[in-house]
């Protein structure tokens, strides 16, 4: 099976190792999309675990968690990566359908991400694109 993440490689050997634990993230734009994935695969410890531990108590669990839980997320698409030292960014946007919904939606995105002992961190991010209608 293809990756949620769309980098065209197989969930076990892209995402998966990420989402287990068994492998960290080499780059922003690595933990971005192993993020998308664990929205995908409903997996919010991970999200939580790769949120910066500065920024962990802004994380509103509970509203995340339905959102994650409330939508079917279609594809992820990477519109600019840089990391610098430990500092990196990541433009994206995500499509998803709100469970029962035939429209598709986007979430456009600037995430910034910080690389502490080694482990790239999820920091905050500047939604472009509040959820609406996809252009198809």
């Amino acid at each position: 099976m293809n990756c949620y993440c769309g980098s065209s490689k197989d969930f076990k050997s892209c995402c998966e190792p990420l989402l287990n634990g068994d492998q960290e993230a080499e780059t922003a734009e690595q933990l971005m999309r192993s993020r998308y994935s664990a929205f995908c695969v409903k997996n919010m410890d991970y999200v939580v675990e790769t949120t910066d531990p500065q920024k962990r108590g802004e994380l509103n669990r509970e509203s995340t968690m339905q959102w994650m839980n409330g939508s079917d997320f279609l594809r992820l698409e990477i519109l600019n990566s840089k990391d610098e030292g430990n500092k990196g960014t990541v433009e994206f946007k995500a499509y998803f359908k709100d469970k029962g919904s035939d429209t598709e939606e986007l979430h456009h995105e600037i995430s910034k991400f910080r690389q502490q002992g080694g482990t790239w961190y999820f920091r905050d991010g500047k939604v472009f694109a509040k959820p609406e209608p996809a252009k198809n």
